[in-house]
């Protein structure tokens, strides 16, 4: 649940979905927000039982039919029956891509994920701020293929040096040695209606504050550690 969650709030402004997903969500889970298959969209629905989901049908509708607008129309080519899928509850595409290739909010979901309680994972092109493969959609007509670029060497090193990877691993860096993940977390709204991620153990912690309505995110850790992104409106 948590890819299109953090979709939605980025889209809409909205995090109240996100935040009622991280105070009830397993902590002894993998987290991702890419992989070699589409973005679920599927587990933020109802229930078979008729239970209503974190989205409503609506609400679900709009995070694909925005996803589709960011990605240029890219994703819509590799989705549904458009491109020999086996699921068609998952929308194809990067997950850059799926926001329109904004750097801060990539940043911003990123450090989401790496707040959120359970071990993070990032997909090959996630890392590397892939793009979609078209090339590669078109010649073997499968959409997930989309999301499975085929790196040369020189594109990996080209990858590496770019602005976005390289703040991306401090991300991780931070995320793999701060003491304060080992503790307990804590998920909660600010007056200002942004969303405040903390993680504290002993006298360390570390906390994530993403303010939806304006876009940025700051993230402040014992270590004098501070990192700050804000994304302009897509």
């Amino acid at each position: 649940a948590l890819p299109p969650l953090i979709l939605h709030s980025l889209f809409t402004g909205d995090a109240t979905a996100l935040a009622r997903w991280l105070e009830i969500s397993p902590h002894n889970a993998i987290t991702v927000l890419d992989t070699h298959d589409g973005i679920g969209v599927i587990d933020v629905g109802a229930h078979s039982d008729g239970r209503p989901g974190l989205l409503e049908p609506q609400a679900i509708d709009h995070l694909v039919e925005e996803i589709h607008r960011r990605s240029e129309g890219q994703s819509r080519l590799a989705t549904g029956a458009a491109a020999s899928n086996l699921d068609l509850y998952q929308v194809n595409c990067t997950y850059y891509d799926a926001l329109g290739r904004n750097d801060d909010d990539y940043l911003i979901a990123r450090a989401i994920q790496f707040f959120a309680p359970g071990i993070p994972q990032v997909y090959y092109v996630g890392l590397l701020g892939g793009i979609n493969d078209m090339e590669l959609l078109g010649k073997t007509g499968v959409g997930r293929d989309i999301n499975r670029h085929f790196y040369e060497d020189r594109e990996i090193d080209l990858a590496l040096e770019s602005p976005l990877v390289k703040r991306l691993s401090d991300l991780i860096r931070f995320r793999n040695t701060h003491p304060a993940f080992n503790g307990s977390f804590e998920v909660a709204t600010d007056d200002t209606g942004s969303l405040v991620l903390s993680w504290n153990f002993d006298a360390e912690f570390a906390r994530l504050v993403v303010s939806f309505s304006q876009g940025k995110a700051t993230i402040t850790a014992s270590g004098c550690y501070d990192f700050t992104f804000s994304g302009e409106a897509a």
